[in-house]
């Protein structure tokens, strides 16, 4: 089963290596860096697996850290804030599913290219995004956004979400311009996530990206989350979230070029040393 998830050429360590690695980023992200740093792991996955096995890998895997998120801020929300950016993402999630649907009509292996290198440009963009963060954050905390520009930023969540896992910081954006505070920042974010990955899992299932074999596979995989979430906690108070951030903003940006030029530099280093699976 576990060589169905396996790019051809890719020794088994590295393979293992690379998922293990993406899963404890995201525990780590969730629990000890506000989620940002999340983005890296799919482009991680997607050097060492095939495009369709990791989108519908991750999902199950984020709802279940979703699920941990909305328990520690189940009290933590607005309504009022979430439901304007979560209503028009239905609509993207829609048009990602249609996308999904039309790849796995036409076969997976016609479009990875170009999902890979979508996938590299919201790399490439999101490590920019890190870079420029706080000039961001203070120019959408004096922003006003209207109603048309929330439903664009909403129906753009649903799409990138649905297509790679990588909404963030749309969502993130947005709802910091609503000077909710950190708590209800935090909590709204976790409830917005939970909603939109929840509302993906039918979509996922019906266009046949997870089956019996993903759900085993992930079973292997979900030991890992804790780990990762025990490290965030652990690094929260003793690793500077600057310097964090700049780190994945060097590994996420590294991914993003080699997705965006369908090369793989760091594959190639392992592979020259290690058998392929």
């Amino acid at each position: 089963m576990i060589a169905s998830f396996i790019d051809p050429g890719v020794p088994v360590v590295v393979f293992w290596v690379f998922v293990g690695a993406a899963i404890v980023i995201q525990g780590i992200s969730k629990s000890g860096f506000a989620g940002g740093a999340g983005i890296l792991s799919l482009p991680l996955m997607m050097l060492v697996m095939p495009v369709d096995k990791v989108a519908a890998t991750m999902l199950p895997l984020l709802i279940l850290c979703d699920m941990n998120a909305i328990y520690i801020h189940r009290h933590n929300k607005v309504w009022d804030k979430i439901l304007p950016i979560y209503i028009p993402a239905i609509a993207g999630i829609l048009l990602g599913a249609l996308v999904w649907w039309k790849i796995g009509r036409e076969g997976v292996q016609a479009y990875a290219v170009h999902i890979k290198r979508f996938v590299g440009v919201i790399a490439i963009l999101f490590s920019i995004y890190i870079m420029a963060k706080e000039t961001a954050m203070s120019w959408v905390q004096h922003a006003k956004f209207g109603r048309k520009t929330v439903a664009a930023a909403g129906v753009a969540a649903g799409f990138t979400s649905t297509i790679a896992h990588a909404a963030g910081p749309i969502v993130g954006l947005y709802l910091f311009s609503q000077n909710l505070g950190k708590t209800l920042f935090v909590g709204s974010v976790a409830w917005t996530f939970t909603l939109i990955n929840l509302t993906k899992l039918p979509f996922y299932v019906g266009v046949g990206l997870i089956r019996k074999d993903v759900l085993l596979f992930d079973l292997c995989l979900i030991w890992l989350i804790p780990i990762g979430s025990f490290l965030g906690k652990w690094m929260h108070h003793r690793v500077s979230e600057s310097v964090f951030n700049r780190v994945i903003l060097v590994l996420t940006f590294i991914a993003g070029i080699q997705l965006v030029c369908n090369v793989n530099i760091i594959r190639w280093v392992f592979g020259a040393v290690l058998p392929a699976g």
